[in-house]
């Protein structure tokens, strides 16, 4: 049997957005994203991989699975892709 690791951006009291929905609460920048990048790189959309300079491949996952609401936002912000069914 595989391991299932939780992997999830929350404030300390387990909020993963605001009530309104906006995610403005979370740094976008800093010193954290190097160490974001160096230890679990798949948790960046793979398309944007060289303009950040990722050179590493998945370290720690198989598979990334995003719920819709949270997907919604990253293509909202230009962070992700649509792929046609």
């Amino acid at each position: 049997m595989r391991k299932l690791i939780y992997y999830v951006a929350c404030t300390v009291d387990g909020f993963i957005a605001r009530e309104d929905g906006s995610f403005d609460c979370f740094p976008m920048s800093g010193e954290h994203f190097a160490d974001l990048f160096d230890r679990f790189p798949e948790t960046i959309p793979a398309h944007l991989h060289e303009a950040l300079g990722i050179r590493a491949g998945n370290k720690q996952f198989d598979a990334v699975l995003m719920g819709r609401k949270t997907y919604e936002v990253g293509l909202n912000v230009g962070l992700l892709i649509l792929i046609p069914a």
